[in-house]
């Protein structure tokens, strides 16, 4: 099964990050595919000040690579990356081995199954495979939201006992009227999530998870 991809030299935007995570072999860069340069500076900053013991990402790539760099630095906290395509999965393992950065991320090949949630039939992410760690940041960009409705609601309500209290969510493409109306209906269920949205390039949900 073909799964290499490329390090390629980074875009003009994502320059300065790289050079301070120490990226000069290139990055798992694909255009239209990978998080914003924005997006990536936002939730590495969150790791570096926050040191959350868990980290689980919806949607592997670029992200893993750079989350799994600051635990590394930070010498704290692990990322744990459900991927649906299993070429995709390899790739990312790939780029995490190049780095040696492996022992800072796993990347679990998650496929996706359906599940009936808050009276709604999605296709998401499998989850047996996660560990049962409390989780201290979540960050999701994924699944595509060409897949379905409100692609990415799952993730809260099948994630939310695993999260601390007070832990963080990061949701990219939240400037997309889907998102959007995803954050509306996660705060209707939780009452105890507050919800900033950041101007990023495709905008961000950060919301906090109070459960006091």
């Amino acid at each position: 099964m073909q799964s290499k991809q490329a390090l390629v030299d980074p875009p003009g935007s994502y320059q300065e990050l790289c050079d301070r995570l120490g990226f000069a072999a290139g990055i798992p860069y694909v255009d239209d595919w990978s998080a914003a340069a924005d997006f990536l500076q936002l939730i590495t900053d969150a790791v570096s000040l926050h040191q959350p013991a868990a980290i689980v990402e919806c949607g592997s790539g670029l992200s893993t690579l750079m989350l799994a760099r600051v635990c590394q630095i930070a010498r704290c906290g692990h990322v744990y990356s459900l991927e649906n395509s299993e070429p995709h999965a390899m790739a990312s393992r790939e780029s995490l081995d190049h780095y040696a950065l492996a022992d800072y991320a796993t990347v679990i090949y998650a496929p996706l199954t359906s599940y009936r949630v808050h009276g709604g039939d999605y296709q998401w992410y499998e989850t047996d495979k996660l560990p049962d760690h409390e989780v201290g940041m979540l960050v999701i960009d994924g699944p595509p939201g060409r897949l379905q409705k409100h692609s990415r609601y799952p993730a809260l309500p099948l994630l939310y006992d695993r999260l601390s209290s007070g832990g963080t969510v990061y949701m990219d493409d939240a400037s997309r009227p889907d998102e959007r109306e995803i954050v509306s209906l996660w705060q209707n269920k939780f009452p105890g999530v507050s919800n900033e949205y950041i101007d990023t390039q495709r905008g961000c949900a950060r919301l906090r998870v109070d459960k006091s």
